[in-house]
């Protein structure tokens, strides 16, 4: 028997994932929107297509390069989103706070 959760209960934790996400990006700042001044929802949009590419992750390599990779496609310019490197923090940070839990 498998066990499904209420679409209240998936609507919430997806809200609350979405949040977390887009605090997590407003404090790292990869691409110093925050620190222009932009809004702290300034990255929502970016974690709504981060979200559902998550559950292909199998550590926190996945995760850098899927976060970079949509930073790329948002922005469209390598030199905005910066090397995929400068997203190893992010990546880790994701990974422990939101997928290992």
């Amino acid at each position: 028997m498998q066990f499904v959760l209420p679409k209240r209960t998936l609507r919430l934790r997806y809200l609350s994932l979405h949040r977390g996400l887009s605090e997590l990006l407003y404090r790292h700042d990869p691409i110093g929107l925050a620190a222009a001044g932009a809004p702290k929802d300034e990255y929502e949009s970016e974690v709504s297509t981060i979200i559902p590419k998550l559950k292909g992750a199998s550590g926190p390599d996945d995760v850098r390069r899927i976060v970079h990779q949509e930073f790329l496609r948002w922005f469209d310019d390598e030199q905005t989103a910066g090397p995929e490197s400068a997203y190893n923090a992010i990546a880790c940070e994701i990974w422990e706070r939101f997928i290992t839990h």
